[in-house]
């Protein structure tokens, strides 16, 4: 962290609709023999003291890594850009300002997500969200902890993302079907957008679409990378066979 070598792998949120990319998630991606994910690294910035430096990393990282695969011709360029954030820190008001002026171009394409399995700090929700430097927020791995509602009524997001344990052979799952037509019900009373995250097979893909979720995520679609791939084309398949059903 000292040295922010941290890469970013970017896996392709894609439309419900036309099969279309239409966000990036930004995730971490840890090639280090003691460190094997993510959570370990998070798990260890925690124990050291340093999650603000975290905090800081990851934004800058994630939007210079996806600035430049912009500059390459790697990426559209117009894709919201879904960026992982720790619920108690935030930056300060000079590295906003800095953010800000470094990337200007992209702030209203920015998503700020939360884990809904993190303890919600009021301060930092309000400070991130007052800075001016993000267009949006979205509820991270919905369904995974026992604060869904009250995390879901704190945060107010724009989108909400269904947790994979949740997604996990939702097919063959009446009462995870249930917890999702519910989540989609609120949302899109309330203009919100549900994110079906961890799509691993095609029954699990076309029972989200059946349930009338916006936005797919998961390796049966596209894998994180650190320049993003092309959507599976039998996953496109099978969301314009459901788009001209419907």
């Amino acid at each position: 962290m000292k040295r922010e070598d941290i890469a970013y792998y970017y896996q392709p949120i894609v439309s419900a609709v036309t099969g279309k990319i239409r966000a990036l998630e930004a995730l971490m991606h840890v090639e280090m023999s003691m460190l094997k994910s993510p959570e370990d690294v998070l798990r260890l910035a925690k124990e050291e003291k340093c999650l603000h430096d975290l905090e800081r990393i990851t934004f800058f990282c994630a939007a210079e890594g996806y600035c430049r695969l912009r500059a390459n011709g790697k990426v559209r360029g117009d894709e919201l850009l879904f960026v992982n954030s720790i619920a108690s820190e935030y930056m300060t008001d000079e590295e906003c300002r800095e953010f800000r002026q470094r990337y200007l171009d992209i702030r209203s394409q920015l998503v700020l997500e939360i884990t809904e399995q993190e303890l919600l700090s009021k301060e930092a929700l309000e400070r991130k969200t007052s800075k001016g430097f993000l267009g949006a927020v979205a509820l991270d791995d919905y369904g995974s902890g026992y604060n869904s509602e009250k995390s879901l009524l704190a945060l107010s997001p724009k989108y909400i993302k269904v947790d994979m344990a949740i997604i996990r052979d939702i097919d063959t799952d009446p009462d995870k079907q249930q917890i999702v037509v519910n989540i989609v019900n609120y949302a899109h009373q309330r203009g919100m957008y549900i994110v079906a995250e961890g799509i691993e097979t095609p029954a699990e893909l076309e029972k989200v679409l059946e349930l009338g979720v916006d936005l797919l995520q998961g390796y049966y679609l596209a894998r994180p990378a650190a320049v993003p791939g092309e959507i599976n084309s039998e996953a496109i398949k099978i969301i314009k066979n459901r788009s001209r059903e419907v």
